[in-house]
């Protein structure tokens, strides 16, 4: 079964665009970074507040959304979750210059507890059939993503390379369907990583995807987003994913 209804609809032009919206908005185009670090927890926000206190300039997008700037690099807590709302800022911080988005997040492990960068994920959410043909996967950028395996290692990180699952409904996780994933050997499942991938492919702009696994998918539900071990490890990536984009 094709996802969207509306046959080859990612083919077709939109009626208006980003960029449109842009100039609608009056939103000043040269204030605004170039590379992003996406993240959706306020834990992580707090952490890079603190940090960089006194360092960053806050530019607003919108009511809801704020960008933390430090010279190219703009850290971004989306404040809801899911594909949809991910995907309209992105298109929003692209047409405004945006060329390169870090996703760094919490998910669901399939598997393990741990750090896990994504080389692939399950296209299950409606958004990026929007974008792409229809297919089981959406791809990162390899060359963002090798950078970003590359500082792991230089800073002794464990983790997994592996594919996620993207879903619109958390709630809807069935036992059969868990099952069915871990048997293709993906380790992870969240709700915006493959939409990020197909909209920045498709607009010809890098992303990758770093997840710290917050609740583990066994034999019943295993929380962990209270722990310090899951905020401080978030922390770290945070931390990582600065250092690779700040790189000249």
């Amino acid at each position: 079964m094709n996802f969207p209804k509306y046959k080859n609809k990612h083919l077709a032009e939109a009626l208006f665009s980003p960029e449109e919206y842009i100039n609608y908005a009056k939103i000043k185009k040269e204030i605004f970074p170039k590379k992003y670090i996406i993240s959706y927890q306020e834990n992580a926000e707090n952490y890079f507040k603190k940090k960089f206190k006194g360092k960053y300039k806050i530019i607003p997008l919108s009511k809801r959304t704020r960008i933390l700037k430090i010279g190219e690099v703009g850290f971004l807590r989306v404040k809801g979750i899911g594909a949809p709302y991910v995907v309209t800022i992105i298109e929003e911080l692209i047409a405004l210059g945006a060329k390169e988005f870090i996703n760094v997040g919490s998910a669901g492990g399939l598997k393990k507890r741990g750090i896990f960068l994504c080389n692939k994920s399950v296209r299950d959410e409606g958004t990026s059939h929007h974008y792409l043909p229809n297919s089981i996967y959406s791809y990162p950028d390899k060359e963002l993503t090798n950078r970003i395996k590359k500082q792991l290692e230089k800073n002794k990180l464990k983790y997994t390379l592996a594919p996620s699952w993207t879903i619109d409904a958390p709630y809807r996780e069935t036992k059969k369907e868990i099952a069915h994933y871990k048997k293709k050997g993906i380790a992870t499942v969240e709700m915006e990583a493959s939409a990020v991938f197909a909209v920045t492919k498709l607009r010809k702009i890098k992303s990758a995807a770093l997840f710290v696994v917050s609740d583990v998918l066994g034999e019943k539900w295993e929380p962990e987003f209270h722990t310090m071990n899951y905020k401080k490890t978030l922390n770290k990536m945070i931390d990582l994913s600065f250092l690779v984009l700040n790189k000249k």
